[in-house]
């Protein structure tokens, strides 16, 4: 009950004329005292001074149906009243006094219109008059503030109108009607539970009714929904009123009686979200729900998400969300019905530290392989940084780190890298960790270990057997660079024939080579080949004279 204490002195002599003159007119907008019994009613605690003819000039339509009061309190006389007496007044004789609505805080690109189509500049603390059309376009929001507490919060892509807001005079009952005329609404409805204020959403198909709760309302063309997270709510279409307690919810097509009362899918588990997140796009994965058929969230600055700046459904247990500065915030998440009906609230705080953004890893490419000790890291430049951290260890937890100077000898082993950007002295998150191996070029050839032979034609190499997967690769050259090439082959033999070159000094440099191509290092020989005599020179030639 709403029990008020207001201070007001009248004049006895003069009400006492008046009730008298006006008598015959009070009877005339009497109503029965049946139908007032029947209506909503404000409690006033009387104070000195008081009489029933000065109250009802305040707070009174009509200030005549002062008998009305008096009858309906069974009171005496009316110019004497006890101070702390308690009267009994019908909301429907009270005066009314339009109140605007307070647009507390917005997010994004909030449109409004007066009730005339002029554009308003949105602001915090903006007061808006009944006929005001509010429209949040994505990932936007506007949170309103009516007279008796009540929070609307008008969602992304959603638009309402500002219908009916007043106050009976006194403050004993604030009336307010919004238009949802598209998309979704969040309500936080008379929070301080005072008895008879009330509020309704009026969609295109329905009407939710409330007195004191916390609730949603969607709307489209095909159908009005509605869900009740606290009190509950009346849900009117077609003439037919269904009643949603905490916890329920009801679909609403357009011509049809809503459907009774559903279950709210529970609140997702969000306990294996994390808690921090260091590179872009948010990715968020939900446990799975035989029940649901979609997923929504919603990402906010503040606990009471009055001001939404990402919202992202998917009919997979996993949302990802693409990009907000760093800092601090909240994670409401929900499934979705077959109905289409968004079940409780799970919301996860959690912490984006995503800046200077972490480079892409190009080289040494994931699980792949680097045939130098020194291998070469390369990464995409990361916008405004200055410098970069790279790491590379032998164990994926970074506890055993290498030094990046080209001093340690890498191992036949896997690594692990990654690189994180500075700029201004901040450094940011780690990339991805990526693994390589290291794995050594094929050995040099042990020339030492070969022997040489001639013969009048051929220079033959006794060399220690090759591996199955390797063979060798041989160049005889005049010169040390191998720019004057005689003779050119490969061979996966351990002996080597090629033509005997003339004599004096020879280079032979030969690598062994992988099945793939790779090569290792060539081991290059000098050679010192004899030259022939007269006599051999005679013998060769001897069967170009007989032809």
């Amino acid at each position: 009950m709403c029990v008020l204490s207001i201070f007001c002195i009248w004049p006895a002599q003069a009400e006492s004329a008046k009730l008298n003159k006006n008598n015959s007119q009070t009877k005339q907008a009497q109503h029965s005292l049946v139908d007032l019994a029947s209506q909503p009613e404000w409690r006033y605690t009387v104070r000195p001074g008081d009489t029933i003819i000065g109250l009802s000039k305040r707070y009174l339509v009509d200030a005549f149906q002062w008998s009305q009061i008096q009858q309906y309190n069974a009171v005496v006389n009316p110019r004497r009243l006890k101070p702390g007496q308690t009267l009994r007044i019908p909301l429907s004789l009270l005066k009314q006094k339009p109140v605007p609505a307070n647009l507390v805080s917005f997010s994004g690109k909030v449109q409004l219109l007066d009730i005339n189509g002029v554009k308003l500049e949105p602001q915090s603390n903006l007061l808006l008059d009944a006929g005001t059309q509010i429209s949040a376009a994505e990932n936007s929001s506007a949170t309103l503030k009516f007279a008796d507490g009540s929070l609307l919060t008008v969602q992304p892509n959603a638009s309402i109108q500002l219908d009916t807001m007043s106050m009976y005079e006194g403050g004993g009952m604030v009336d307010t009607k919004v238009r949802l005329q598209q998309g979704r609404a969040e309500v936080l409805a008379n929070p301080n539970k005072t008895p008879h204020h009330q509020m309704q959403i009026i969609t295109p198909s329905a009407v939710a009714a409330v007195r004191g709760t916390q609730f949603r309302v969607s709307a489209d063309t095909a159908a009005t929904r509605e869900e009740t997270t606290e009190g509950n709510v009346a849900l009117q279409a077609s003439g037919t009123s269904v009643m949603l307690d905490a916890g329920y919810g009801s679909l609403a097509e357009v011509g049809k009686a809503p459907s009774p009362p559903v279950a709210l899918l529970a609140a997702p588990n969000t306990t294996a979200l994390p808690t921090l997140l260091e590179r872009l796009p948010m990715r968020f994965d939900l446990a799975a729900n035989a029940q649901a058929k979609a997923w929504h969230g919603q990402i906010a600055s503040d606990p009471a998400f009055n001001q939404v700046l990402l919202e992202k459904r998917a009919e997979h247990p996993r949302l990802i969300f693409a990009d907000l500065p760093d800092g601090q915030y909240y994670l409401r998440v929900r499934a979705e019905d077959a109905l289409g009906l968004q079940g409780l609230d799970a919301v996860h705080q959690f912490t984006l530290n995503a800046r200077p953004f972490a480079p892409l890893l190009l080289s040494p490419k994931a699980k792949g392989e680097t045939r130098t000790e020194t291998p070469e890291f390369s990464w995409s430049a990361s916008d405004g940084a200055q410098q970069y951290r790279v790491v590379v260890a032998e164990d994926a937890l970074f506890r055993s780190q290498l030094q990046t100077d080209g001093k340690t000898a890498l191992l036949e082993k896997p690594y692990f890298w990654r690189v994180a950007s500075i700029a201004k002295d901040e450094i940011g998150p780690f990339s991805e960790t990526q693994t390589f191996t290291y794995k050594p070029l094929p050995h040099a050839p042990k020339l030492d270990e070969s022997s040489l032979t001639f013969t009048k034609d051929t220079m033959t190499f006794d060399l220690p057997a090759p591996a199955d997967d390797l063979h060798y690769e041989l160049e005889l050259a005049q010169d040390q660079a191998r720019t004057k090439v005689l003779w050119r082959g490969e061979s996966k033999q351990s002996k080597v024939s090629m033509p005997r070159p003339n004599g004096g000094k020879n280079y032979l440099s030969m690598r062994m080579v992988e099945a793939d191509g790779t090569a290792g290092p060539y081991a290059t020989q000098v050679l010192e080949v004899p030259k022939q005599s007269h006599y051999e020179i005679l013998i060769l030639l001897l069967p170009l004279l007989a032809m």
